[in-house]
C-alpha cells in the first residue's frame, strides 16, 4: 500500500554543496582515459532512506563524461520502487538506467546481472550505502590505468573490514577525501582482497575471470573469491590511498552476515583458498600499507571515561547536585545496575589528577565555508540525537561545514549506530570543550545544560552567533519537588538570544518567561518510515514502546491498560519495543517482547502492527505517533503536549487522556472493532505524515543561520548549488520552504552581510 502524495516530485535535491578546493582537486584525465565508457552499477534492495543521498551524491560528484548510471532494482517494495523510478526520469545529469528484478534475487544474482548487462569499458559496483566524494571516479580511473594488470581497484572508506580507515575527528568525509589527494602517493597497493561496496572492475578482466560465484547466495564472501580468482590468473587487485567513499555498512542485509557468514560462506572461500589467503594476508600485514595513510593525521583515540568522583564534580558545576546525582544514576543504571559500581572504581578509578593531560582533537574547520556547530550532551540512543544528526548531515550536504562536539563524561559507544557524515569532536572533559571548541561561525545549544556551554564558549569567541534548538520542555526532566532543577531549565532560556522550536506548543511554554522562538517544521524522515505492507490485512498486533526508565513515557499505565485490553480480546497479540530487560518487570499477561530496535529496522515493526500505541504523560513532539502513521499502522496518542501540531482526535488518531485509563482501554478496543475506523486513521495518518520533511527543516534552518550571519536570502551561491545551475533554466523543481516555516529575522543578531 502507498498513499503517499506527489511531494517528492517536487522536493528539491539533498546536495547543493558547491565544490571548492577544501573538497577536491582538479583531476586532469588523459584524453585516452577522459574517452574511456564507466558503467556505474548500484544494485538496490529498498533502503531509500540510502539510496537516495548515494544517487545524489553519484550524480553531484561525478563528471567523468563518459559515465552513466545503472541501477539494479532487486525487488524492492512498491515505495522504493517508485521513488527510483521517478529519481531516474527526473532531470539528471548523467544517463541513469533501471534494471528491475520483480522477485529478489539477492546480492549476488543481482549484481551478475549488471555484469552481464553492460557493456562499459570499466564498470563501478557501488553499494546503495555509499555516499562518493568529489573527483572519485577520476581518481579511481587514473588508478587502474596506472597499471594494465590491475583488475580492480577499491577507494578507502571508513567501513572496508581490515582496510578500514576512520576519519579524523573533526573531519567530514568531503575534507578528508580531499586531503588524502593531497597527501598520498598513489601507489595501488596490493589489497589481497578488497571490500565491494565500492569496486571500480576492468571489462576485460571481468571476461576473463567470469562473474560472482552465486554458490555464495545473498551475498559476503563474493568479492574476495572473484579477487583469489583474479590473482591466479595473473592480475593484480588494488587499493587507492587517495580516494575516499563513505559506507554506512550492513544496511541491506543488517544482522545477515554475522550470524550465517562464518558457519556458510566463509567455511566455503577457506576450503577454497585457506592456505594461500591466510599466506597473501599474513605478507600484506608485514608490508603495513595503510601505515602511511594511518600516520598522516594525528588521530586522537578517544580518551578513556573520566574517574568516577570526577565525572560527578564535572556534573555538579554543570547542573547542580540534582542533576549530578540524576546522571550518575543513569550511568550505574545503564553499565549494569549497583553491582558493577566496584567494577567502574576499579575500570576508571575515582579522581582525575589535576595535572592529567588528554589529547585534543584538532579537527579540520573549513576556512571558506560558514561553520556551524552543535554542542550535544552525549550520543545515546534517543530522538533528540536523531533529530541533531539528520540536521547536521543534511546542512553540510546543503554547503556548511556542520559538525557535533561533545565530551566524554559519558559513553559514546552509541557513535556508530548513526550514520554520520563527519566524526564528531569528542573531548574528554567539559572544561576541554569549552577551552578547545573549534572555530565557528554558528554555535547550537541543543539541551539545557549545554545552554551554559554555548554561553561560555561564544564568550570567548566573540564573532560566533549563538543558537538554542530547544527540543522539550525539560523542566519535566526533573521532579517535581527539585524546584532548582527546574528553574536551571527556566535560566537557560534567557542565557541565548535565538531560540529554535519544533512546536506552536513548546513556543507558549517559553513565552510564559518572556522568551519568543522561532518555530521550525517538524523533521520526520519520510524516506526511512513508509508503509509497504497492506494495513488491512495485518494481523491484530498492538505495538507500543516500552521505556520504564523514563517515568514521563507511561510504563506502568501502558501495562496496566494493555493488561485489560488483552483480558477483554484475548485473539490480540500485544508487543513491546524499546526495553532491553522488559522480562524483569514479570507483565502478569501474554506479550511479544522485541527489546531495543536498531533505528534502521523500526519500519519493518511499525509495517506489523495494526495500532501503534503511545500513553506519554506528554509528548513534545510524538516521533512514535509520526512513525506509526507513515508506516500505516492506526494510532491511539497522548492529547498532552507538542502532539498537538499534528494529531486530529477522531481524524487521524485516537487522542487519549493519559489519566483517563478507562477511556484508553475503550479507545483501543473501539479500533480492535471496527476496522472500517482503523481503514480511516490510516489513510489520513499517512497524509498528515506528508506534512513534514527533514529536508524542509534543514533549509529552514539554514536560513535562519544564514540570516543570522547576515545573508538574509540564505547561503550565497558561493557555497550552494542552484536549482537551475546544476538542472538549467527550464528545472521545475520549486522550493517549499515558504509555505511551511515562518520568515527569519525576528530576533536574530545578525553579524555580516555579503560573502566573506
Amino acid at each position: 500500500m502507498n498513499e503517499r502524495g506527489p511531494r517528492f516530485d517536487d522536493q528539491p535535491p539533498m546536495i547543493r554543496l558547491r565544490i571548492d578546493p577544501e573538497e577536491t582537486l582538479p583531476v586532469a584525465l588523459p584524453s585516452g582515459v577522459a574517452a574511456l565508457t564507466v558503467d556505474i552499477v548500484i544494485p538496490v534492495h529498498n533502503e531509500w532512506h540510502v539510496l537516495r543521498p548515494c544517487l545524489e551524491s553519484v550524480e553531484a560528484f561525478t563528471s567523468h563524461p563518459g559515465a552513466r548510471v545503472v541501477i539494479l532494482d532487486d525487488g524492492s517494495d512498491a515505495f522504493v520502487q517508485e521513488r527510483i523510478e521517478r529519481w531516474a526520469a527526473g532531470p539528471r545529469r548523467l544517463p541513469v538506467e533501471v534494471k528491475r528484478n520483480e522477485t529478489a534475487l539477492g546480492f549476488v544474482q543481482n549484481a551478475n546481472r549488471g555484469f552481464r548487462e553492460t557493456d562499459g569499458a570499466f564498470l563501478v559496483l557501488l553499494n546503495s550505502d555509499t555516499i562518493v566524494t568529489p573527483a572519485w571516479l577520476e581518481r579511481l580511473l587514473l588508478a587502474i590505468e596506472s597499471e594494465p594488470r590491475i583488475a580492480c581497484v577499491m577507494p578507502m572508506s571508513n567501513q572496508c573490514s581490515f582496510h578500514s580507515l576512520d576519519v579524523p575527528m573533526g573531519w567530514n568525509v568531503f575534507q578528508y577525501s580531499a586531503d588524502l589527494g593531497r597527501r598520498m602517493k598513489r601507489t595501488c597497493f596490493d589489497a589481497v582482497t578488497v571490500g565491494g561496496f565500492c569496486l571500480l572492475m576492468r571489462r576485460e578482466a571481468l571476461d576473463d575471470v567470469g562473474l560472482y560465484d552465486e554458490v555464495y547466495g545473498r551475498g559476503y564472501g563474493e568479492e574476495s573469491d572473484w579477487c583469489m580468482r583474479a590473482r591466479r590468473r595473473g592480475w593484480k587487485v588494488a587499493g587507492a590511498e587517495d580516494v575516499f567513499v563513505y559506507h554506512r555498512g550492513k544496511v541491506s542485509f543488517k544482522s545477515f552476515k554475522d550470524e550465517t557468514f562464518r558457519a556458510g560462506n566463509y567455511q566455503t572461500f577457506m576450503s577454497r583458498y585457506g592456505e594461500e589467503y591466510s599466506a597473501a594476508i599474513a605478507q600484506y600485514k608485514r608490508k603495513d600499507a595503510l601505515s602511511q595513510v594511518r600516520n598522516a593525521y594525528v588521530r586522537m583515540e578517544s580518551p578513556s571515561a573520566p574517574p568516577v568522583l570526577s565525572a560527578f564534580v564535572d556534573r555538579m558545576r554543570q547542573g547542580g547536585p540534582g542533576h549530578a546525582v540524576t546522571e550518575a544514576g543513569r550511568y550505574v543504571r545503564d553499565h549494569g545496575g549497583a553491582s558493577q559500581i566496584p567494577t567502574l572504581v576499579r575500570e576508571r578509578g575515582l579522581m582525575r589528577s589535576r595535572h592529567s593531560r588528554h589529547p585534543m582533537p584538532k579537527g579540520r574547520q573549513s576556512q571558506r565555508r560558514p561553520r556551524v556547530t552543535y554542542v550535544l550532551e552525549k550520543f545515546a540512543i534517543a530522538g533528540g540525537v536523531l533529530s541533531i544528526v539528520q540536521l547536521v548531515n543534511r546542512l553540510q550536504l546543503l554547503g556548511w561545514d556542520a559538525k557535533i562536539a561533545t565530551h566524554h563524561d559519558h559513553d559514546q559507544s552509541h557513535l556508530d549506530a548513526y550514520m554520520l557524515y563527519h566524526h564528531p569532536y569528542v573531548f574528554p572533559t567539559l572544561d576541554a570543550l569549552v577551552d578547545h571548541f573549534p572555530e565557528s561561525d554558528v554555535v547550537v545549544a541543543s539541551l539545557w545544560s549545554t545552554a551554559a556551554t554555548v554561553d561560555r564558549i561564544v564568550k570567548r569567541m566573540p564573532g560566533a552567533v549563538p543558537w538554542y534548538f530547544i527540543q522539550d520542555d525539560e523542566r519535566n526532566f526533573f521532579h517535581e519537588v527539585d524546584t532548582a532543577g527546574r528553574q536551571r531549565v527556566v535560566d537557560s532560556w534567557g542565557l541565548i538570544p535565538n531560540r529554535i522550536v519544533k512546536t506552536h506548543w513548546l513556543r507558549e511554554q517559553i513565552a510564559e518567561f518572556g522568551h519568543d522562538a522561532h518555530i521550525v517544521p517538524v523533521g520526520f524522515d519520510e524516506d526511512s518510515f513508509y508503509c509497504h505492507s497492506d494495513p488491512a490485512t495485518r494481523p491484530l498486533r498492538i505495538l507500543a514502546m516500552m521505556r520504564p526508565r523514563t517515568p514521563r513515557r507511561g510504563f506502568e499505565r501502558t501495562a496496566r491498560t494493555l493488561a485489560k485490553v488483552k483480558a477483554a480480546r484475548p485473539e490480540v497479540e500485544i508487543a513491546f519495543f524499546g526495553c532491553d530487560n522488559l522480562a524483569d518487570y514479570r507483565l502478569p499477561f501474554e506479550h511479544t517482547d522485541l527489546g531495543e530496535i536498531p533505528n534502521e529496522r523500526l519500519r519493518a515493526v511499525y509495517n506489523t502492527a495494526a495500532i501503534v500505541l503511545d500513553l506519554s504523560d506528554y509528548q513534545a513532539l510524538g516521533r512514535i505517533g509520526l512513525e506509526g502513521m507513515a508506516c500505516g499502522a492506526a494510532t491511539v496518542l497522548t492529547k498532552f503536549g507538542g502532539i498537538a501540531e499534528y494529531i486530529r482526535d477522531g481524524e487521524n488518531t485516537l487522542a487519549v487522556d493519559p489519566d483517563d485509563e478507562a477511556g484508553i482501554v475503550a479507545a483501543v478496543l473501539r479500533l480492535v472493532d471496527d476496522p472500517a475506523l482503523r481503514a480511516r486513521l490510516v489513510v489520513e495518518g499517512i497524509r498528515t505524515v506528508d506534512r513534514f520533511s527533514c529536508d524542509v527543516e534543514a533549509r529552514t534552518m539554514s536560513r535562519l543561520f544564514a540570516a543570522s550571519l547576515g545573508w538574509e536570502d540564505g547561503l550565497p551561491a558561493t557555497y550552494a548549488l542552484r536549482d537551475e545551475e546544476r538542472y538549467g533554466a527550464e528545472s521545475t523543481f520549486e522550493s517549499l520552504d515558504d509555505e511551511r516555516a515562518e520568515r527569519p529575522g525576528r530576533g536574530v543578531r545578525g553579524r555580516r552581510s555579503g560573502s566573506r
